[in-house]
């Protein structure tokens, strides 16, 4: 794979490169048929999680077919919101809207319900974040200017 896109010359990688598809950036805030519940929740501040209907197992929102029975019967579940940092990275570097935050901590959350869910992740002036901080769920509009789900420290 060449890193010239094409172009004839090599690219400078080190700014990032930041994907969009016409005018919308890639990655995201990005609705499709299986999301669009989980979309209409964050507008409301709830954060919604595929359930079962047939064996109660809780998915990713992403989830079209349940990972324990194979059953398409899902439906859609608050979950209470609350969760452990499951491992995370903090940003230094990045190209477009985001460089106005760096640096910021991005992750993975491991939800009280047992699901994961990539995310933001925001210390407090008090506690950074880390492997197994307790985090809860707040509703931000962020830097390209979507409403999305982010996870904050709690301080106990």
């Amino acid at each position: 794979m060449s890193n010239e896109m094409g172009t004839g010359k090599a690219m400078d990688w080190s700014r990032g490169v930041v994907l969009r598809a016409g005018e919308k950036s890639l990655g995201l805030y990005q609705p499709s048929p299986e999301t669009t519940g989980y979309w209409q929740g964050v507008d409301r501040h709830e954060l919604l999680l595929k359930e079962c209907r047939d064996c109660a197992a809780l998915h990713h929102p992403r989830r079209i077919v349940c990972s324990e029975c194979q059953s398409t019967n899902l439906a859609w579940k608050r979950a209470s919101g609350e969760g452990v940092v499951y491992t995370f990275s903090e940003v230094h570097r990045t190209a477009g809207a985001f460089g106005v935050s760096v640096p910021y901590v991005v992750g993975i959350v491991r939800l009280a319900e047992g699901v994961h869910l990539f995310s933001r992740i925001i210390p407090t002036a008090t506690r950074k974040v880390a492997i197994d901080v307790p985090v809860s769920v707040d509703f931000r509009v962020l830097e390209e200017g979507y409403l999305l789900p982010v996870f904050v420290v709690r301080e106990n």
